[in-house]
């Protein structure tokens, strides 16, 4: 017989402990949250120009333009106009433009028709949406549902002629799967100037717009469609008309009207898939972590992520490959549109009562293997006027004054006059070596003199193993050393720090380091000076020996955050195969790892596991959190037992005694506990107290994971809570009566049990089309346990996770 006896409070849980981690891969940007349904929607596309044997990586990693991919033109001809276009290595090379287009980042689509066409032969345009590619490139990608409202909207420019755009979804058969909106495009004489656009539905839900030349050039047409029939389709645009016409298009969307945040003002550029947004809202994140990952530091110099590009009008933001392309079926055509970009990312993680972590570039490309990590020098211009600058406008975007603040106003402009409240900040992705310390220091110096109670996340590399984050830790020990009294600010500052920094990096109130220049977050939202992001990519076997992990880590104020995490083998050298992604032996292994993690909570401040999401077949990674396609989702087990943990967690941690009793017996020595160590069986326990948090009330989660393949018989000791409650426990010769307390006494403490189980192979999965099949068993049982027990029999079933909560 196992014992597991919950003791005595040890620390407060850290409130953030259980967040997400956003990343634009296995297109979950565009063709996943983005509830834009239009493949490169504004003839924009940026991909990647890969060529894997190429040795050198400025020349393995290429820019390709090309405006018009993904688009069909029939019976017409399209030509990509703009003001500018990217070059091979990603430097915009100007264009000549025959009329200015919505913003001079954009490009958009000419569209020239010839004479002849009508109703019977119309020239036409048409989107597949997000395919993934590979076997998938020819099908049809946009999910219609029957009754189900879609937004359909675009800028339209008359050139020449005149003409009716009918658009509709149709099928793969050309059948129609929503009704249809007509657009009148007319570029006829100056009296039309001041004529409007006007949008409506009628009673049949037939959408009309009027699009006249005008002296303002583009007009905006929105209108609603209503879905006839259940499919996936495409969007087509039929162009009618009698003689030869041109007009300009960009900005195209067709989008479920029921997106995230629909009618609420704030989300008026970027929209978001309602039923992901539920999905994340389900894991009850702490922080967001956005926007990655890899795609942070971009895989070559010019190809990182610049948070400035991705804010503004949708026509603004400056589009970008995705150093994922490489990984996707089709090999290239993976484009960050930034439909969703930083404002978007900061006004998810208001609704979602979640932290937001952004996380910049540090002037070092991707450091993985096979990629082309060059670093930028401290002393160039570019790393001072860009680098280091971009993290003081982004707090001041997030939490400036729009009255004081540029970057402040460009954020009340975009919807959203009050502050996000950010207090971290990620310093780079996966970064490792003296360069990327040095550059650290230099950043998170100059946040610190402006905004000291900033959290800087610090990366240790990308390696789950402690000899090659030694460097990190020990320069963030280094770090959380420094005085952070009066002593520390009268400091003299660091040349090395300021040397040539813009006139606008100046302190704000004298907070200055010591010791050659490390200044630490004082007074910042989790009490460490300095956080380290730690990832891990191992084997099931690995992250079960891991849960030990942080018991030896000191208590020096450098906290963890464990940033990615996930079983699936990457650095065991295990083969990455749909078959053996996410199976049940993988969630078990980290539901293993993170009774660590709670159990060291006062030393482990976050943990997020990735990647997030992934397109059923569209996938660079095998292992991910949450699958979808384009009409369903369906959650991995990892998920699963990911939303049971975070859903039942304390404030407060307490002590677990857990073993064998020595001679067998079930009875509780007077003396010590001699336990023998239980190599299957972790556990952890939270709650709360009133007596040690007013305003709540007695609760307790413990949670117990078995994985191994016999069962577990267990007694479950939580006397000490229950005086919390003024209960007097059992005593022993009471025991046997009390053990099936879920089938006793109906008065006294509400006891839950929540069972996870399936074979450790098991998995979910999910195909192109239709819905997922699920395989793993959640029981939930609820019953009152005697008011004077302080004990219970149970059962732990072979490769499970088990939760029991009391509560008083």
């Amino acid at each position: 017989m196992v014992r597991i006896c919950v003791g005595d409070a040890t620390h407060p849980v850290s409130d953030r402990l259980y967040g997400v981690f956003f990343e634009d891969i296995n297109l979950s940007a565009d063709g996943g949250l983005n509830a834009n349904m239009v493949n490169n929607y504004s003839f924009d596309g940026v991909y990647l120009d890969h060529h894997t044997l190429r040795l050198a990586g400025g020349e393995r990693w290429r820019t390709q333009a090309d405006p018009l991919r993904f688009w069909r033109f029939e019976g017409c001809a399209a030509t990509s106009c703009g003001s500018e276009i990217r070059g091979e290595h990603g430097q915009r090379v100007p264009t000549d433009c025959p009329a200015p287009p919505l913003h001079r980042h954009s490009r958009y689509a000419r569209v020239s028709v010839p004479a002849g066409a009508n109703a019977a032969t119309a020239a036409r345009i048409e989107n597949l949406g997000y395919n993934g590619g590979g076997a998938y490139a020819g099908r049809c990608a946009m999910a219609v549902q029957p009754g189900r409202l879609y937004e359909f909207a675009a800028w339209v420019r008359p050139v020449t002629g005149e003409a009716t755009l009918r658009v509709c979804v149709v099928d793969r058969y050309g059948l129609p799967l929503t009704d249809v909106g007509d657009i009148r495009c007319d570029a006829g004489s100056g009296r039309d100037a001041d004529a409007r656009v006007d949008a409506r539905v009628d009673a049949s839900s037939v959408a009309d717009a009027r699009v006249t030349k005008g002296t303002g050039g583009w007009r905006h047409v929105r209108f609603t469609l209503r879905g006839v029939g259940g499919d996936y389709g495409k969007l087509r645009i039929d162009i009618v008309n009698g003689a030869a016409c041109e007009f300009d298009l960009d900005c195209v969307e067709l989008m479920d009207a029921e997106y995230w945040g629909a009618g609420d003002p704030k989300w008026r550029h970027g929209k978001l898939r309602r039923d992901m947004v539920e999905s994340i809202a389900a894991l009850k994140p702490a922080f967001l972590r956005f926007p990655g990952g890899c795609i942070v530091e971009g895989v070559t110099p010019g190809n990182e992520y610049r948070w400035k590009d991705t804010v503004g009008a949708l026509a603004a933001r400056r589009q970008q490959y995705s150093i994922w392309a490489f990984k996707t079926p089709d090999g290239s055509s993976y484009s960050q549109s930034y439909q969703i970009g930083f404002y978007e990312y900061f006004c998810l993680c208001e609704d979602l009562g979640a932290k937001p972590l952004p996380t910049l570039f540090a002037g070092i490309a991707c450091q993985s293997p096979g990629r082309d990590p060059r670093h930028m020098p401290t002393d160039a211009r570019a790393f001072r006027s860009n680098v280091v600058q971009d993290y003081l406008d982004l707090i001041e975007f997030a939490n400036g004054d729009p009255d004081t603040s540029a970057w402040a106003a460009v954020r009340r402009d975009m919807g959203h006059p009050e502050p996000f409240g950010l207090d971290m900040v990620g310093v780079g992705n996966e970064n490792f070596g003296p360069d990327y310390l040095e550059k650290f220091d230099i950043i998170s110096r100059a946040i610190h003199e402006r905004y000291p109670d900033m959290l800087c996340v610090m990366s240790a590399g990308l390696f789950p193993f402690k000899p090659t984050m030694r460097r990190s830790w020990e320069h963030a020990r280094r770090i959380a050393d420094q005085p952070t009294g009066p002593a520390a600010s009268g400091s003299a500052r660091i040349a090395t720090a300021q040397e040539g920094l813009a006139d606008d990096v100046a302190p704000r109130d004298g907070h200055r380091g010591c010791d050659g220049g490390l200044l630490p977050a004082i007074g910042s939202a989790t009490g460490d000076a300095v956080i380290v992001d730690e990832h891990s990519y191992h084997s099931p076997e690995w992250f079960i020996a891991q849960a030990t992990r942080f018991d030896g880590y000191p208590r020096d104020g450098a906290g963890v955050y464990f940033g990615e995490y996930s079983a699936n083998g990457y650095f065991a050298g295990q083969p990455q195969k749909p078959e053996t992604a996410n199976t049940w032996r993988t969630a078990l292994a980290e539901a293993a790892f993170l009774t660590g993690c709670e159990r060291n909570s006062d030393v482990v401040r976050m943990t997020s596991y990735a990647p997030l999401f992934a397109h059923a077949t569209a996938k660079g990674w095998e292992q991910n959190l949450i699958e979808f396609n384009a009409s369903h989702m369906m959650p991995s087990v990892n998920y699963e037992m990911a939303r049971l943990f975070a859903g039942r967690l304390g404030a407060t941690a307490y002590a677990c005694e857990v073993g064998d009793v020595v001679g067998g017996g079930d009875e509780r020595p007077s003396g010590p506990v001699d336990m023998r160590p239980q190599r299957d069986l972790f556990v952890s326990a939270t709650g709360d107290d009133p007596s040690a948090r007013e305003g709540t009330t007695f609760v307790r989660y413990i949670k117990m994971v078995n994985t191994g393949a016999r069962s577990i018989n267990a007694t479950l000791d939580v006397s000490r809570g229950l005086r919390a409650l003024g209960a007097k426990p059992a005593t022993a010769e009471g025991d046997d009566a009390e053990r099936n307390a879920a089938t006793g006494p109906t008065r006294g403490t509400l006891l839950e049990i929540d069972v996870l189980h399936a074979d450790p192979g098991d998995r979910n999965t999910l195909g192109y089309e239709g819905e997922g099949h699920g395989l793993l068993s959640h029981t939930h049982h609820e019953s009152r346990l005697a008011a004077n027990a302080g004990k219970l029999a149970v059962s732990l079933r072979p490769y499970s996770v088990t939760v029991v909560t009391l509560r008083g």
